[in-house]
């Protein structure tokens, strides 16, 4: 988050910039502006460049993972300091496959990482079971396995027990 404060704060001063030469050259040409102008332009820009970054992180992010990684399932929403996101629905969390990290554990089991990555948060990696003959899985914490569960509507059950064909 604090990469995108300053990114923002130095949009804002190059806008600074850029603005206080335009306005003087206007204003030396004859021009009678606004003192506003100045400070609109400013934030202007700051806002400006804060929805791009919002809106564009998840493809940035997207673009930076190995070719083995496979997008389960994205999520959306709102927060009171970004209502745009209200109005037009931006990415800020997903659900992904580390297809290298699949192998067989020997019992008929597959066993994989998925990565939950959320905006301003820690990724988050979860060891998984999946049994794909009996349509379970389950999650693996220090080589302990806790109970099965059903995985038949869980996209990262339908990600690595599909046949490939």
């Amino acid at each position: 988050m604090a990469w995108d404060i300053l990114g923002m704060i130095a949009v804002g001063i190059g806008a600074a910039a850029l603005a206080f030469a335009a306005l003087h050259a206007l204003r030396k040409a004859g021009l009678a502006l606004p003192r506003w102008l100045l400070p609109a332009a400013i934030g202007l820009a700051m806002l400006s460049f804060t929805v791009w970054n919002e809106y564009s992180w998840y493809s940035r992010v997207r673009a930076q993972l190995p070719e083995t990684v496979e997008i389960l399932q994205t999520g959306t929403g709102g927060k009171a300091w970004r209502p745009w996101a209200f109005v037009v629905p931006m990415v800020s969390r997903f659900a992904a496959l580390d297809r290298a990290s699949l192998h067989d554990t020997g019992d008929g089991l597959q066993r994989g990482q998925v990565l939950f990555v959320e905006r301003w948060q820690p990724t988050r990696a979860v060891t998984l079971d999946f049994d794909c003959g009996g349509t379970r899985m389950r999650a693996v914490e220090n080589d302990r396995a806790s109970d099965w569960q059903s995985g038949t509507n869980d996209p990262a059950f339908a990600a690595i027990c599909r046949k490939e064909g």
